[in-house]
């Protein structure tokens, strides 16, 4: 879907000279390039990081976004000193810009968060002296990841209903590392994300399959078909469809499953992002296989199923040999 931008503005937030400097007015959204950067940004907040929730409706986070609608650079400023209150407790959270935008997307009004880290590269200076000019190689300290990478942590808010989608990152406070953007800023608990879940799921899986003597690689196998299956079908998660995939007509190792997962911190059914489909199928579709000779294989998942394209052979002396069949041609790529 298209996004449309309405308004936008940069916030500088550099830790070492202070409080953040507010722009004063608003992008120009009459360049292309300013466009195309933010509203790359705003599409690559979609991931299988994302968390995603529901603001509650007299949050201040929730009525600043609201705001924006109708007074949207001075309720800019106070979304990022809300932010800042927060972020500038951590004795390492990096400088950045944050920017602010609202837009449109599918006739539903939305507005982006995005805070953008800096990043330290190189670049060259014109400069003269008695001799004429001079070509210097210099540090530059404060250059933004470009619009194909996504923003560091962000949030975008539907408007009508307040749901939202999220990035956050742990940083230290006090010595101790954790997140503070769900807690601090928008004070709300969001759903793991895609990630978190099937990260979980992997890790249970792994080691219910250990105890009923399931082989590893068949485990994390199904584990992704699974998952991939039922996103597809579905568009969420249910541990008790994985746990039916995974371990088949074993009853136990299902319901031991279904107990761990809860118990590990999945929540079953989360909601998850309109582009989970697209995600699950870039992040899932395909087996990547490490083996212990150091050969490596990515392998989509149609074909990791078909024994006529490749095999696994248990040896009598418990090593597995991997037969790749039916190969037309071999391309090697530089």
């Amino acid at each position: 879907m298209d996004i449309y931008l309405k308004k936008a503005a940069l916030h500088i937030v550099d830790r070492e000279s202070g409080d953040p400097i507010f722009s004063q007015s608003e992008l120009d959204l009459t360049k292309e390039y300013v466009r195309d950067y933010l509203t790359k940004k705003i599409q690559k907040l979609s991931s299988a990081q994302t968390k995603t929730g529901t603001l509650t409706e007299d949050s201040t986070f929730a009525l600043l976004s609201q705001q924006a609608e109708h007074d949207f650079l001075s309720a800019s400023e106070r979304l990022v000193s809300r932010w800042y209150e927060a972020y500038k407790e951590s004795e390492e959270a990096p400088s950045a810009d944050a920017f602010v935008a609202l837009y449109e997307e599918d006739t539903q009004m939305y507005l982006a968060f995005l805070k953008v880290n800096y990043h330290e590269g190189y670049t060259h200076i014109v400069d003269s002296d008695e001799s004429g000019l001079k070509n210097e190689l210099i540090i530059h300290r404060a250059l933004l990841s470009g619009k194909t990478q996504k923003a560091d942590e962000g949030i975008v808010v539907n408007l009508s209903n307040l749901s939202y989608e999220l990035i956050e990152k742990k940083y230290p406070f006090s010595g101790e590392k954790r997140l503070y953007f769900s807690t601090q800023v928008i004070e709300s608990q969001p759903a793991p994300s895609l990630e978190e879940n099937v990260r979980v799921i992997k890790k249970v899986a792994e080691k219910i399959g250990a105890k009923f003597e399931n082989q590893k690689h068949d485990v994390i196998a199904d584990v992704k078909e699974a998952v991939y299956d039922i996103v597809e079908e579905s568009g969420q998660i249910d541990a008790k469809v994985v746990a039916q995939k995974v371990f088949k007509d074993n009853v136990s190792a299902q319901m031991a499953f279904q107990e761990e997962v809860v118990e590990k911190g999945y929540v079953d059914q989360a909601p998850l992002l309109r582009e989970v489909r697209e995600i699950t199928e870039k992040k899932y579709g395909k087996q990547k296989l490490k083996l212990s000779n150091g050969i490596e294989l990515i392998v989509p998942l149609d074909v990791y199923r078909n024994p006529e394209l490749i095999e696994f052979i248990n040896n009598p002396d418990g090593t597995i040999s991997v037969t790749i069949k039916n190969v037309d041609e071999v391309i090697n790529r530089l």
